[in-house]
């Protein structure tokens, strides 16, 4: 004989957790706020997701409402699916205001999917205080065009880690007693699609318009205070400042990464004494 009972038991705790889940999940305008980009940005799934545009008129981008001095950030994103190369998609942190000349010497942590035809290139770079060129590139192990992949930035004062689905695939550490250029300044999150044809080539328009996808906007981060920035160093309040080194799991994840999927590091060209930390390395 069927229980109804214990089906009507059933059917309301299913309900109740799926109700507690939606009352923790955070959206969209919660902690972000369109940049530009006017209808090249829109909200859907009652805020859990961003789709932002690019055509030839204007890509599109958002921002936090907040600024922070430390945190373990991360972003879900699938990016466009089309030839697109010339496009480029971003998740980053910066300490530039709005409208601030990008050239001007700042901090920044940047992860940039450069469009292609069939083969993505991921493109990380660091500012610490300076002109950035940082760079080290990926081809990941996965097609980021074909579904979410997590992406995320550990911001501390011992280190910066980029991870690509929970792996860690690049490591800066804090090494200014040598000299080296650490961020320390309040910075802000970022997310853009946009175009840069003297760096990545030429967008084929017709292609268009390109589309990327966000989701998770959930931000782990110390909320800057101007009258006391050394609190977002606090090992007691925030978790991922008790982080100092990798796992021995996560050193064998990234020295994988460093030999099969980066193709390209900063410390390769010939201006590589300009940076301590490649000496060190």
């Amino acid at each position: 004989m069927i229980n109804f009972q214990a089906i009507l038991v059933f059917i309301s705790f299913f309900f109740f957790v799926n109700q507690c889940l939606s009352a923790n999940e955070v959206l969209f305008y919660q902690n972000y706020y369109q940049k530009y980009g006017g209808d090249h940005l829109t909200v859907t799934d009652q805020g859990k997701e961003v789709c932002l545009t690019i055509d030839q008129y204007t890509g599109s981008g958002f921002m936090s409402n907040q600024h922070f001095g430390s945190g373990d950030f991360s972003i879900d994103l699938k990016i466009p699916n089309k030839n697109s190369t010339g496009v480029i998609t971003t998740f980053y942190l910066t300490s530039l205001p709005m409208n601030g000349d990008p050239g001007m010497h700042h901090d920044e942590i940047d992860f940039e999917f450069l469009g292609g035809d069939g083969q993505y290139t991921l493109n990380t770079n660091i500012f610490a205080n300076d002109g950035g060129s940082r760079e080290q590139q990926f081809n990941l192990d996965f097609d980021p065009t074909e579904d979410f992949h997590t992406y995320r930035i550990l911001w501390n004062q011992h280190h910066i880690i980029f991870y690509a689905d929970n792996v860690p695939i690049r490591v800066f550490k804090n090494n200014t007693n040598y000299g080296v250029n650490f961020p320390t300044h309040k910075m802000h999150i970022e997310a853009t699609i946009w175009n840069d044809t003297n760096w990545v080539g030429e967008v084929d328009w017709s292609q268009g318009p390109f589309k990327a996808y966000y989701r998770n906007f959930t931000i782990n981060g110390c909320q800057y205070q101007e009258s006391n920035p050394q609190e977002c160093y606090n090992n007691n309040n925030y978790y991922w400042n008790t982080i100092t080194s990798l796992s021995p799991n996560e050193v064998q994840e990234f020295e994988t990464v460093k030999a099969e999927q980066m193709i390209f590091s900063y410390c390769m060209r010939n201006n590589s004494r300009n940076f301590p930390e490649c000496i060190l390395n």
